[in-house]
């Protein structure tokens, strides 16, 4: 209940800082980080974001808002999913940034969707080749067939997830776009195009030509494990079934918009859409290839070097549809998982170069944390909490990422499945049973960039001060000697109840803090304490204080009250003045809160009672006054 109560607590913060769900379009998240196209951009406090607990970062990256997290991050997504809803909402981002920046966002938030699916039966592909190469099974035993199968399955089918993340990114059915999908991959085309492609490589008889209506010619191309033919077609499915909504009557429209749409956008994606696509892929693909093999090793080592750049901006997912085309041509990918793999590695090294170096021992623990993270292929706790934040140490990574990368393309590793996280966990996807020393080299290209990362970082130091400065962030411990200071007053009439009776979780814990709740009786609201407002977020539900005796109070009204922006709550209160214990703050409507079903409870917490030696309500139960004792600090 602890790690919730966190996660919550920070998505809440987040989606305030950034203007609340009514600002946000689009939210999804990747491996670290939460991802935001946001409508109004202008003002956000990326530095006041930067300070939540839980964030460890936060940037512009094109048309993208970051907020890093970390390993939790998927936690902390499903809060602010919760908030937001799905997606955000309808509106479109009022943005002017660039075609490529509009393009990387996209790509992002297509392929991010997909990566967990691909890395678990990447992963597996590897355990099945592993397990051939150990004589545990055999290539036409049943087990390894039903296995394989499993492991296969994503990239084979991979039309059918790329249509749904497709659709969802640009807002249309996902359902009609999985059924577009099942259309290009249905077993009666699939069969004629692979029969074609045979014949063209064996001279073999070919099947008949496939027309439409009789009179358009089908190109018979298989769209198994293909890539760009269906995301194309599902953004012009987008906008025919917009243009059908505009003329097609309202009676009408939940039967025959989607069988119009399917029947103009099919034939535009089998005729034009989808080999183009095809083709388009295998160009890139094989241009990708050329240039490795023209440059070399010089290309790993630019590639190698330049990597944690493109991780820092996002653009690094604009590799993606490479990497897939290229399993799904080639049966293995040369370029981006070896690469992505190594730097990952170097980031690992040259965080645990600081953890041996440093004499601050907060800076030690996360920098061991994170390099254990890097390891395993999430980067960004090293790479922004540590590498970056030094400077010096971020260099190194780069420098050994760099060398690794062009021993990787040297030796011309490759993967043959998705293989998890790169780093340690993707070893898997290198083993293949003819080819058994590509695992053997890949394993020493993860020593040699952990190991020259290493050694660059603990050559090329780091400035102590930076790290004592930036790092170590405690609050004081703050002495509450008087009588008059060591109390907290009431800021409601009402009923007293015990934290633990509380409906909520968070609360009734004690994980916010100590203190105690109460039930209102009228609907004025005056300040428990003297002292600086410090959150008051728009929706209002909640009053966060630091007191001029340094004890930090939260006033949260009502239960999931955020839910309800504002409504029923006037308050005149304003973040950063001082306000005085009594002063009236305003009133909130309980009756027409009730009304609604909402939970009422209010709760006066000591948010930072850990400075204390003790926090405890002045009465346990009974009838309490605005302006009494309510708790006491010790």
């Amino acid at each position: 209940m602890r790690k919730l109560s966190k996660f919550k607590e920070t998505a809440t913060q987040v989606v305030e800082a950034i203007g609340g769900k009514e600002n946000v379009v689009n939210a999804w998240h990747c491996v670290t980080r939460l991802r935001f196209n946001l409508k109004d951009k202008n003002n956000i406090p990326v530095d006041k974001i930067k300070k939540i607990p839980g964030v460890m970062g936060a940037q512009f990256s094109g048309d993208q808002f970051q907020v890093i997290i970390g390993n939790t991050v998927a936690d902390v997504f499903e809060e602010v999913e919760s908030i937001v809803g799905n997606s955000g909402s309808n509106e479109k981002t009022n943005t002017d940034e660039g075609f490529l920046s509009k393009l990387f966002d996209i790509i992002s938030a297509i392929f991010t969707p997909i990566v967990p699916a691909l890395a678990g039966t990447g992963l597996l592909k590897g355990f099945i080749a592993l397990a051939v190469i150990f004589g545990w099974t055999t290539a036409d035993s049943t087990s390894y067939q039903v296995l394989y199968g499993l492991a296969d399955s994503v990239l084979y089918f991979l039309p059918f997830l790329l249509a749904v993340s497709t659709a969802r990114k640009f807002r249309t059915s996902e359902y009609l776009a999985l059924a577009l999908a099942g259309a290009m991959m249905y077993p009666t085309y699939l069969n004629a195009a692979q029969q074609a492609m045979q014949a063209s490589f064996t001279g073999g008889e070919a099947p008949a030509p496939w027309h439409m209506f009789g009179i358009i010619p089908l190109p018979l191309v298989s769209y198994a494990s293909s890539v760009l033919p269906i995301i194309f077609s599902v953004v012009v499915l987008k906008y025919v079934v917009n243009w059908i909504k505009k003329w097609m009557p309202g009676s009408l429209t939940l039967m025959f918009t989607p069988m119009v749409a399917l029947l103009i956008t099919f034939p535009i994606a089998m005729v034009i859409i989808g080999p183009i696509g095809t083709y388009a892929g295998n160009f890139v693909g094989d241009g990708i290839a050329w240039l490795f093999e023209v440059g070399g090793p010089f290309a790993g080592l630019i590639l190698g070097a330049t990597f944690p750049l493109l991780v820092i901006t996002g653009m690094h997912y604009s590799l993606a549809p490479i990497s897939l085309t290229s399993y799904a041509k080639n049966g293995f990918e040369n370029v981006v998982t070896p690469i992505n793999s190594v730097t990952n590695m170097a980031q690992s090294g040259s965080a645990f170069a600081v953890a041996l170096r440093t004499k601050d021992s907060s800076m030690r623990q996360i920098a061991v944390s994170s390099g254990i993270s890097a390891s395993i292929g999430i980067t960004e706790p090293a790479m922004y909490g540590v590498n970056l934040k030094l400077k010096r140490p971020f260099y190194a990574s780069l420098a050994g990422g760099g060398i690794a990368g062009g021993f990787s393309t040297f030796m011309n590793l490759k993967a043959y499945g998705g293989g998890g996280m790169p780093g340690l966990f993707s070893i898997p996807a290198f083993i293949n049973d003819k080819d058994t020393m590509n695992v053997i080299w890949f394993i020493v290209a993860l020593a040699l960039s952990w190991a020259l990362s290493f050694i660059f970082t603990l050559v090329l130091g780091f400035d102590e001060e930076i790290e004592k400065d930036e790092v170590v962030q405690e609050s004081p411990v703050v002495a509450v000697n008087s009588i008059e200071n060591n109390r907290i007053f009431s800021p409601l009439n009402g009923e007293i109840i015990p934290l633990n009776q509380v409906a909520d979780e968070t609360f009734a814990q004690e994980l916010v803090g100590k203190g105690i709740a109460i039930i209102p009786s009228d609907n004025q609201v005056v300040a428990p304490i003297s002292g600086v407002v410090k959150i008051f977020p728009e929706s209002k539900h909640a009053i966060g204080i630091l007191g001029d005796n340094g004890v930090e109070v939260l006033v949260h009204i009502g239960i999931d009250t955020i839910e309800l922006g504002g409504e029923g709550f006037n308050l005149d209160v304003t973040v950063d003045s001082h306000i005085e214990k009594g002063q009236v703050l305003g009133t909130v409507d309980f009756d027409e809160l009730r009304a609604k079903g909402v939970d009422v409870t209010t709760m006066v917490i000591v948010t930072n009672t850990a400075n204390y030696t003790d926090v405890s309500p002045a009465q346990d139960n009974g009838v309490i006054y605005k302006e009494e004792e309510i708790v006491h600090i010790i």
